[in-house]
């Protein structure tokens, strides 16, 4: 299975564990990288399936079907001046240095093409292509942070950072699963 860190992390534990239950002789392989990655190697043949928000379905060679559909999430660290705001604007996202993705990964295009229809140019303090290391520098106070929304579900509530959903300002995004044409 080539997919994102977010996928391997938030969305396949349980059906990958699932799947070894049912059939404990299939050996199952992750193979983590950025959605170009993930189709590259599904092209190649390095991988059978492939999970990925973006990239996929720009492939001719591959067939890719809906999965699920997400938001990003704006997170920051208990008594953050945006931790009390229920939906935050672009503008005031904009005010604060921003920990989000590298382009190339989870849906950063249409975080991008929305802060520049609204002629916004944000500071990014960091781009990762992890959530949890978003998470981690949010937690440090290094800014805003801008993760999909299945890595703060396990979150504890009470815990040390505060999530609000992102989709009324950058829409929602649809992982796809695919696999090689003719396999």
């Amino acid at each position: 299975i080539a997919t994102t860190h977010t996928q391997a992390r938030y969305m396949l534990p349980g059906p990958v564990a699932l799947l070894r239950r049912r059939y404990p002789e299939v050996r199952v392989a992750l193979h983590q990288g950025n959605p170009d990655q993930v189709a590259r190697m599904l092209i190649d043949g390095a991988a059978d399936i492939g999970l990925a928000t973006e990239s996929l379905e720009d492939h001719d060679e591959l067939i890719t079907l809906p999965c699920y559909d997400w938001q990003h999430v704006m997170v920051v660290p208990v008594g953050h001046p945006l931790a009390e705001v229920e939906r935050p604007t672009l503008e005031q996202l904009a005010a604060h240095p921003l920990v989000m993705y590298h382009p190339t990964v989870a849906g950063r295009s249409r975080i991008d093409q929305a802060f520049a229809r609204a002629h916004l140019q944000p500071t990014l303090a960091l781009e990762g292509i992890d959530s949890d290391v978003i998470k981690t520098y949010v937690r440090i106070g290094m800014g805003v942070g801008i993760v999909a929304e299945t890595a703060v579900r396990d979150e504890p509530a009470g815990g040390d950072i505060v999530s609000r959903p992102l989709g009324h300002l950058f829409g929602r995004n649809v992982t796809r699963v695919a696999f090689k044409k003719g396999a």
